[in-house]
């Protein structure tokens, strides 16, 4: 059967969200998803992500989004809650094993958005990354707003790899409308999580589809964060700034 599944969807117990898992739940009903993943960052899905997976008729597969001193990366099918790390970068190595520990794969989130680093040096990092990682996000609907052809050099990225790779796709979703805006399609033998883990793993071809994104809803993300840290007067007044950036871009984007 063709399933459809977002695999990156942050909740409220992100730092830069408040979209409730009921709320988020019945987002990916409305969208048509089958699987539902909840990776917030750097703490472990809630209790009922494991007791209570399939609700609504959307499977939630339990995740996380660690921050690392190398990008974030994603660990989803976990089986056991991981450990929570907020407030510091964790190396690496050590979240690729925390992921691995609780039973999950390790999936690298967004490789190309930042441009902190060249194109070259990201694809070396990889290279040197590669025999930790089980697999590449190679759609995120995020991630072209500062580099537009960065899922494009993220499918380069998997293409790359020299062992088998899970090649995934989600929203990034902070708002319940984001939800479901970014998936991918694929065939499994039933709807289970572990039916779609290994139609991943197996290399089960997938459809990839990504809308595009709305930049007032990063600033949106952005100002959830500034509320739950109690920034001070200078934060805002960037964010605002940010906040008529963003609407500039959405307003050319739209007559374009």
């Amino acid at each position: 059967m063709l399933l459809k599944a977002d695999l990156h969807v942050h909740t409220e117990h992100s730092p830069d969200s408040r979209t409730s898992l009921p709320d988020a739940i019945m987002a990916a009903k409305r969208a048509g998803m089958d699987f539902l993943a909840v990776t917030d960052h750097d703490v472990p899905p809630v209790d009922e992500v494991f007791s209570q997976p399939e609700r609504e008729g959307v499977l939630l597969i339990p995740g996380v989004e660690y921050s690392t001193d190398k990008g974030h990366l994603l660990g989803l099918f976990l089986t056991v809650p991981c450990p929570a790390h907020t407030g510091r970068r964790l190396p690496f190595s050590e979240a690729a094993a925390l992921i691995h520990g609780c039973g999950g794969v390790a999936v690298l989130a967004h490789p190309f958005q930042s441009t902190a680093q060249t194109v070259e040096e990201r694809f070396e990092m990889l290279r040197e990354m590669e025999h930790e990682l089980d697999g590449v996000e190679i759609c995120n609907r995020r991630a072209t707003k500062k580099r537009l052809q960065a899922n494009e050099l993220a499918q380069t990225a998997a293409g790359r790899f020299q062992k088998p790779c899970i090649s995934t796709a989600g929203s990034d979703a902070h708002l319940p409308e984001e939800i479901g805006t970014a998936f991918l399609k694929i065939e499994c033998r039933e709807k289970t999580l572990e039916s779609l883990k290994a139609a991943l793993a197996g290399g089960t071809s997938a459809t990839f589809c990504c809308q595009p994104c709305r930049n007032l809803a990063i600033a949106e993300s952005q100002k959830i964060k500034l509320q739950k840290s109690h920034a001070g007067p200078a934060a805002w007044m960037r964010w605002q700034a940010f906040r008529i950036l963003c609407a500039w871009r959405d307003c050319r984007q739209k007559k374009g």
